[in-house]
């Protein structure tokens, strides 16, 4: 009797796991419904936008908040990963994004209610409260995804391999080589004072060097440039 209600209380564990999860995957989607409502009602009947642009314009500016948000912290993980300013997202600009859609919703949101007057201000500040729910669940749908990624990558390195499908299709591009490229620019000067051109580079990185050399080419100049170095014919 006691292994059964073991069993049992397992698999009641199990269940509640599995629908808290299901219900952490989906309800962040639902989120911005609210928002979007109010977005929908204040922009048809206060603003009077004929009721398909209300909806509209409340659906893509919800679809705006809660990517902004999602990017911006997927930007922040990224940069965190690379020291080299030429690897890294514009965090930034996504941050701007997602201030300019809140500028957006306060003003419809809230503003045109101050304006109407015909609400308590403790209703107003529900409804702003409200219209800022795509931040939560933009900020949950996008950890919960880079929480499943830093799973794949633990498992990945406990099995010491990646998976064949990503070991298949790899693309080399010259720009995600630029700290390699500017190392081996200063090793060849320094050991021999000369430069080297992008033939050379694209050979010892092993990329394609007719859709690398432009990148390479322009890379080196700018090496030069910092470097003081005078021009030369490749």
């Amino acid at each position: 009797m006691a292994r059964f209600f073991e069993w049992l209380s397992n698999i009641i564990n199990s269940a509640e796991r599995s629908f808290l999860d299901l219900l952490g995957a989906i309800v962040p989607y639902f989120v911005p419904v609210i928002p979007a409502y109010l977005t929908f009602y204040h922009t048809r009947d206060l603003m009077d936008f004929p009721a398909w642009v209300a909806f509209v314009s409340a659906f893509v500016v919800e679809v705006l908040g809660i990517t902004s948000v999602s990017t911006a912290i997927r930007f922040y993980r990224h940069n965190q990963k690379y020291k080299s300013s030429q690897n890294k997202a514009p965090f930034l600009l996504a941050i701007s994004v997602y201030i300019f859609y809140i500028v957006v919703v306060m003003t419809v949101n809230v503003l045109l209610e101050v304006v109407d007057g015909t609400r308590d201000g403790t209703i107003i500040l529900a409804i702003g409260l409200f219209s800022l729910l795509s931040f939560p669940s933009g900020v949950l749908v996008s950890i919960r995804s880079q929480y499943k990624e830093m799973l794949e990558e633990r498992e990945e390195k406990r099995s010491g391999s990646k998976p064949a499908e990503k070991q298949a299709y790899k693309p080399k591009h010259a720009s995600d080589y630029a700290d390699k490229i500017i190392e081996a620019l200063n090793t060849e000067w320094s050991k021999s004072s000369r430069v080297l051109s992008p033939k050379e580079i694209t050979a010892q990185l092993k990329l394609d060097h007719e859709k690398s050399k432009g990148y390479v080419s322009t890379l080196t100049t700018k090496w030069k440039n910092e470097k003081n170095i005078g021009k030369i014919t490749f």
